[in-house]
């Protein structure tokens, strides 16, 4: 499959430079054809029946294992959730944090790893990342680690800037469990889990799935005490115990499809774009943040004012993001472009 019969499979792409799958991912054509064909099972055959219970719990273990593919870490540690947000909300409450305790994390968080820590009853210690390099970062992490420190709560790819940050090393230098919101780096870039004590992974993002999809790999399933009760909590086993969301099948035949007919040449792809990307817009004279190969995310500063890049962007169909630091923010994926990063760059250079 080249790269023209890949985009081909995305009908946004037919009218929109879609540059944005750091919010939500672009949808192809076979995922939505397995969700619709999965309602329509439903409709005739209704949803109640024993075979239907049976065909979704081996639809759910086929994600799980291929989720688990992805982040090369076994099945049987990776649980289906609905979002990072979900996945996060999971540890620290299963953590059962106190007051007494302390939780470490980034001036660089996006709320759905921020807010279940600032929620989780710990004191919260802020390093402060943003614009610093994987070693200056890794230091910032390490100064603020004290004895009471019981977990470090860090993205692998800020959603501010696209910076990564070096997961292992944090992990080997803190000796503290390590929860990793993984929103940014799954499906984007190739991702080891097992560097970290928890990966939370989404669905709807670079992986191109359907809303309300996720997963979060966990190392040991035991050293959580879930506060959040369900079906899995009273019946399930090891990491199942964890579970706390009910899916659709559509949801998760979606996910699956979306898995699966990623080319084998999807992060070698994105990262050539995204080198290509950052290429365009540096020599347009535009100050682009994320330092090179860092992942497949892209904050620049326009020229003038960032909500009227959005609409002159919106006008030409090109379909971006801004962040709170006042940048814009663009998703280079195996489906761009040339002609994408090209009128992404005409935009930008046009009278704002």
């Amino acid at each position: 499959m080249t790269p023209e019969e890949a985009r081909g499979r995305f009908p946004v792409l037919e009218k929109h430079a879609y540059l944005n799958a750091g919010s939500v991912g672009p949808l192809s054509r076979a995922t939505h054809r397995a969700m619709a064909d999965a309602d329509d099972l439903a409709l005739r055959e209704g949803r109640g029946g024993m075979a239907n219970f049976e065909a979704f719990a081996q639809l759910r273990g086929r994600v799980r294992e291929a989720v688990g593919g992805l982040l090369a870490v076994p099945t049987d540690r990776v649980v289906v959730t609905t979002s990072t947000t979900e996945g996060c909300n999971i540890v620290v409450t299963g953590m059962r944090l106190g007051p007494d305790d302390e939780v470490v994390t980034t001036d660089a968080e996006h709320p759905g790893l921020e807010a279940p820590v600032r929620a989780c009853g710990a004191r919260v210690r802020v390093a402060g990342v943003l614009g610093r390099t994987p070693a200056e970062a890794l230091d910032a992490i390490v100064a603020e680690v004290t004895p009471r420190t019981r977990l470090v709560a860090v993205s692998h790819v800020l959603f501010l800037s696209g910076e990564a940050l070096p997961v292992a090393e944090i992990r080997r230098a803190t000796g503290a469990p390590l929860l990793v919101d993984g929103a940014q780096s799954v499906g984007a870039i190739p991702v080891e889990a097992a560097a970290a004590d928890f990966y939370t992974v989404s669905g709807q993002k670079w992986l191109c799935g359907p809303e309300l999809t996720g997963a979060l790999y966990v190392a040991d399933p035991d050293s959580l005490r879930p506060q959040m009760g369900s079906y899995g909590l009273m019946h399930g086993t090891g990491v199942e115990r964890l579970g706390v969301s009910h899916h659709a099948a559509s949801a998760m035949a979606g996910l699956l499809t979306a898995i699966e007919e990623r080319p084998e040449w999807a992060f070698e792809r994105g990262a050539e774009m995204t080198a290509r990307c950052r290429a365009a817009l540096v020599g347009a004279g535009l100050e682009v943040h994320t330092p090179p190969g860092a992942s497949r995310l892209l904050a620049f500063s326009p020229r003038g004012d960032v909500d009227l890049a959005l609409l002159a962007c919106r006008k030409r169909d090109i379909v971006i993001r801004s962040v709170p630091t006042g940048w814009l923010r663009v998703s280079c994926g195996w489906w761009t472009s040339d002609e994408d990063i090209a009128r992404l760059v005409e935009a930008m250079s046009a009278r704002h």
